[in-house]
């Protein structure tokens, strides 16, 4: 009789084979929905973190570099080896040359909008390859061997190193400038001869999202370039407008 009491009471209390089944059903959907959020949140934080180590190590070197080299404006940045002598001793990096690399066969990079990206001179054929430098976190910066004969000096960070995808503007390859009177920031902050913002130094996160010059703006319909001086404009945030 206390058995049958016990069994019932237990069966009263329990769930059904139906109930179970809901529930793990209820609890998959909620986990699909939820854990693709988690993710890109995951990632989004990781690409913030790594972007601002790409920023910052450049600028250290160059502080690091004109207490040897003097200060920057006199550097002589029309040599092919400017980057070895005046920034890779100060970054602790290994190098690996390309010849080049918008080669089908070599290592491709893709705009923002999904495009391959084959217009940048660091990346097309006929100007002599690229060096790729690699910092001991794993970031890759890309600068080329004879592209830029006058002062300013442009660089490709890739965040992850160029053999990890996606390989792309705006989600992990950002592009930097290196200007003389300035130091590095990250183009679209300041005038380039191709584009010139409104004002120096602080464009506005307006014309980095939509201005049309060389399509280099930060939306899907564009190359990616400024996505970096998006990034920073928003306070080294990733805005819900920014094309993840």
């Amino acid at each position: 009789m206390l058995y049958t009491r016990n069994f019932t009471i237990a069966a009263r209390f329990g769930f059904t084979l139906a109930e179970v089944l809901i529930t793990l059903g209820i609890i998959g959907v909620v986990a699909a929905m939820t854990i693709p959020t988690l993710i890109t949140n995951y990632q989004k934080r990781e690409t913030l973190t790594r972007l601002k180590s790409a920023y910052a190590q450049p600028q250290q070197a160059i502080k690091l570099s004109e207490s040897d080299n003097d200060e920057l404006g006199g550097w002589d940045l029309t040599t092919r080896d400017w980057f070895d002598r005046y920034l890779a001793p100060y970054l602790k990096v290994t190098k690996i040359e390309f010849k080049d690399l918008s080669d089908i066969n070599s290592i491709p990079y893709k705009q923002i909008s999904g495009g391959r990206e084959t217009g940048l001179a660091l990346l097309r054929p006929g100007f002599g390859g690229s060096n790729v430098y690699t910092l001991l976190n794993g970031i890759d910066i890309i600068s080329a061997n004879d592209y830029g004969k006058g002062s300013r000096k442009d660089l490709i960070v890739d965040i992850n190193g160029v053999n990890s995808k996606p390989n792309q503007f705006g989600k992990d390859t950002f592009y930097l400038v290196l200007y003389p009177e300035f130091g590095s920031t990250f183009m679209g902050m300041r005038s380039t001869s191709e584009c010139r913002p409104p004002v120096e130094g602080n464009p506005g996160r307006d014309y980095l999202l939509t201005n049309s010059c060389y399509s280099y703006a930060c939306n899907k319909r564009s190359r990616g370039m400024w996505c970096g001086a998006l990034i920073m404009t928003d306070s080294w945030t990733i805005s819900k407008d920014y094309p993840w």
